[in-house]
């Protein structure tokens, strides 16, 4: 009868150094930890504990990101600029077990004009809120958090003026700026709406022309929930959707067209997504 065994080789036993103080372990615990660099905007702040917060984050290559930021709610802390609702900045993070705590971090824009502006400020409300409920944990969103980037720089940037004046003038109308997001966002998702001819019949949309879920519909066709477009709106929605990001939002519109688009948007939201946006009621 063979020995089980009797060919193993003999197992040596190494003897483990245990740290000597609470201090030593957390020293040992915090080296072990694997730190990554990253780039994103704050999406949404919460309290948490006495003086910390946590943070959303859409980050460059990783997407929806939860991220502890210890003692940013205190006067002094590092952290406290990093850590502002809308404030796009590099990060340096450590991966701890199912988590991520800020370690350092270098502001690249605030955008503090926008906290000067009420209907400025709620138009970037809506962009946060919108990417915050359709985000996915770890799935890349580079193009969504470049239209996010464009669209709060566009309601940030007052008009360059040589004289001074009390309240800023800006460049765009906020619902202009609104009215191009969520037109990309929907071209983002795959859920662009057919601009260029009738989506029932083909035909080409004369001037009489309504938008539904799945596109413009000339008057021979109008579904029960539509928005009437104009001639000016029917360009703007295919200026909008057929150009390069950074040009969408350049174009000249009248206050009736700049309604027609926010009125357009609410209406492909809410045939796309079942969530009520909060902020709309500020708006």
């Amino acid at each position: 009868m063979s020995n089980f065994g009797s060919n193993l080789p003999s197992l040596e036993i190494q003897k483990c150094t245990l740290p000597t103080s609470k201090a030593a372990w957390m020293t040992s615990q915090k080296s072990a930890m694997e730190t990554i660099k990253a780039r994103g905007l704050v999406l949404k702040e919460y309290e948490a504990g006495e003086s910390d917060k946590r943070l959303l984050l859409l980050v460059k290559e990783h997407g929806r990101m939860i991220v502890y930021a210890r003692g940013a709610r205190k006067p002094k802390s590092k952290f406290m600029a990093a850590a502002q609702l809308f404030t796009y900045a590099d990060y340096v993070l450590t991966v701890g077990r199912g988590f991520h705590a800020l370690a350092q971090a270098q502001v690249i824009e605030n955008f503090y004009g926008l906290r000067t502006d009420y209907e400025r400020l709620t138009a970037a409300h809506m962009v946060a809120e919108v990417c915050e409920k359709t985000l996915l944990e770890n799935i890349p969103c580079d193009d969504l958090l470049l239209l996010a980037l464009r669209s709060l720089d566009h309601l940030n940037k007052p008009v360059k003026s040589q004289q001074s004046e009390a309240k800023p003038q800006y460049k765009m109308p906020p619902m202009q700026v609104i009215g191009v997001f969520f037109m990309r966002f929907f071209a983002y998702y795959g859920l662009s709406p057919e601009v260029e001819v009738c989506s029932v019949c083909g035909e080409e949309v004369d001037a009489r022309a309504f938008l539904c879920g799945e596109g413009l519909v000339c008057g021979l066709h109008k579904p029960g929930y539509s928005v009437r477009l104009s001639q000016a709106g029917v360009f703007a929605l295919r200026y909008i959707l057929g150009s390069e990001l950074s040009k969408a939002f350049l174009f000249n519109a009248n206050e009736d067209v700049i309604m027609e688009l926010w009125a357009a948007a609410r209406m492909l939201w809410r045939c796309h997504f079942e969530w009520t946006l909060a902020t709309e009621a500020f708006l």
